[in-house]
């Protein structure tokens, strides 16, 4: 018999352990210490008490998180990580899963629902598609160490940069909230961003963050979001100036890009041109519902 719980009904401590319990063996690290867990769902808006566990005779099973939005008067929902304990897989407890999942979503009145998975993972991608996601794109995570003074682009003198807070892309006129759940403002709020600018006109922002060592240096840099204005017509040069500013190529730090999209191809070239590489690939699934 399964039955589940909102996560908001169980101490922490237990929704940490299932969530570990559920992805044992995954073909990634997904397993975290309880203060990581309760981080992790902090940053994300995972909503506790929309998040499901699932049982099976009572025993731990499986888990689902969930995190939600509102973006241009549409509700939108994020499914932040599904698992199934290893002696349950196989039998049939993922697909029951997502299916009360979709109830909650349709309860809630979702109108979209977003998710990802990694690209090799077959059967959970097989599973998504079953309850109604498709895949809409390839999201790559990428990266390069040291220094990246040999592979960059020189900066156009046609534009200006600036460097600002995250939260001032709000005012860029083509900043949309996109399909990417983590790349987005509400995730990256301790962010910074870089503008550029053909004279008095925003053409280009890119949207990142970085780390700090012990003693203050910077030790990485991790791109989110870098675009030129739609229809500009010099979109490799507003990405490489904008890139330049967030990556600073002569300082020796590992440099990253999170869930890129393919589909923004001449940022992808501008990525491996500069040296990064593809560590990791996930597809972008979406399920439209009919609110």
């Amino acid at each position: 018999m399964i039955t589940y719980k909102p996560l908001s009904e169980l101490p922490v401590k237990e929704a940490s352990e299932i969530w570990n319990r559920s992805f044992e063996g995954y073909m990634v690290q997904a397993s975290m210490p309880l203060d990581r867990f309760i981080a992790r769902a902090s940053h994300l808006g995972l909503c506790m008490e929309r998040s499901l566990a699932f049982f099976v005779d009572g025993h731990p099973a499986g888990i689902v998180m969930n995190s939600f939005r509102e973006v241009d008067g549409k509700k939108l929902a994020w499914n932040g990580g599904t698992a199934v304990a290893p002696e349950y897989r196989g039998k049939g407890i993922g697909l029951s899963m997502m299916e009360r999942n979709s109830e909650l979503y349709e309860e809630l009145g979702i109108q979209r629902a977003y998710l990802e998975a990694i690209s090799t993972n077959a059967a959970a991608i097989k599973l998504y598609e079953r309850v109604g996601y498709t895949v809409i794109d390839r999201l790559l995570i990428m990266s390069a160490e040291g220094t990246l003074a040999d592979n960059a682009q020189e900066s156009s003198d046609a534009y200006t940069v600036t460097r600002g807070q995250a939260g001032e892309l709000r005012a860029v006129p083509f900043y949309r909230s996109g399909d990417v759940w983590q790349n987005d403002l509400p995730c990256i709020q301790d962010g910074e961003c870089v503008l550029v600018y053909a004279g008095k006109e925003m053409v280009g922002y890119a949207l990142f963050k970085r780390a700090f060592d012990p003693s203050g240096k910077p030790a990485s840099i991790t791109l989110f979001r870098c675009e030129a204005a739609p229809g500009h017509a010099d979109v490799k040069g507003v990405i490489a100036s904008a890139l330049s500013e967030v990556y600073q190529p002569e300082l020796a730090v590992r440099r990253s890009a999170f869930n890129i999209r393919a589909s923004q191809e001449a940022l992808v070239q501008s990525l491996e041109q500069l040296g990064l590489a593809t560590s990791m690939e996930q597809v972008l699934m979406v399920r439209h519902y009919g609110n």
